[in-house]
């Protein structure tokens, strides 16, 4: 194996490593914790503890949609990261390479966030005369609006999925090559 393949292998693998240390924990934890923060109002955690199985619901998908569209940072950071191991980078352009991964996930995590929550809210204030979701999930514990609640949400999850993607790719270095965040 000659050295240039020696080293797409070694990013590939540092690559999986990073997705498994983001996929893992923090990403998933950063938007459960940021879902709590946007919705202070609500005991969400002495919901969940007293066994309401439609907040549940309601919470799970949540986090499922913003991982969906979040994992575009596991790929734009893998792309990113393998620039240490192609080009030939000063120290300097290498601290800048694990900056932009830091700021990339960030970003992307923060639009995936946003993204779901807007969704859900703009589904919700549509639907607040005749469905009332939010009281009838939470209040009411009904797990028929809850699911139904849950695949609206998943739905329009794959419709904002194909525009996540497209930006994230559009955010991703190609080195001296091109791309928004390339080293020249």
């Amino acid at each position: 194996m000659d050295k240039s393949n020696l080293l797409s292998l070694m990013a590939g693998l540092l690559a999986y490593s990073v997705a498994i240390v983001l996929g893992t924990g923090p990403v998933v934890y950063v938007a459960y914790w940021l879902d709590k923060t946007l919705t202070k109002k609500i005991d969400e955690d002495s919901l969940l503890q007293a066994g309401n199985r439609s907040i549940a619901i309601e919470l799970g998908v949540t986090i499922l949609c913003q991982a969906v569209l979040a994992r575009h940072a596991v790929f734009g950071v893998m792309a990113i990261i393998r620039i240490l191991f192609v080009e030939d980078l000063t120290l300097g352009d290498s601290l800048w390479v694990i900056g932009r991964s830091v700021l990339f996930i960030i970003a992307i995590l923060l639009l995936a966030v946003g993204s779901i929550w807007t969704a859900g809210a703009i589904f919700k204030w549509l639907t607040r005369r005749h469905l009332r979701v939010e009281e009838t999930i939470r209040e009411r514990n009904n797990i028929a609006m809850a699911v139904f609640y849950a695949l609206v949400l998943f739905s329009m999850t794959l419709i904002l999925n194909e525009g996540m993607e497209d930006f994230s790719r559009s955010l991703i270095s190609y080195g001296r090559y091109g791309g928004v965040t390339s080293l020249q």
